[in-house]
């Protein structure tokens, strides 16, 4: 019976955080998606450190 005593608060505190995991909606970042944007800024920053096009100058 005292392991009830233990184990309830533990329950109570792991189902509000995984109610308040699904309703926040959060999800592990997609790494696909990462690498593409890290190509962009790659891409964007090369094309401004070489003196891109429209600049003032």
């Amino acid at each position: 019976m005292i392991f009830l005593l233990l184990f309830a608060p533990i329950a109570i505190v792991v189902g509000l955080v995984l109610y308040f995991e699904k309703k926040s909606g959060m999800t592990t970042p997609d790494e696909n998606k990462q690498a593409e944007k890290l190509g962009e800024v790659i891409h964007y920053n090369r094309v401004n450190s070489n003196g891109g096009s429209g600049g003032i100058g």
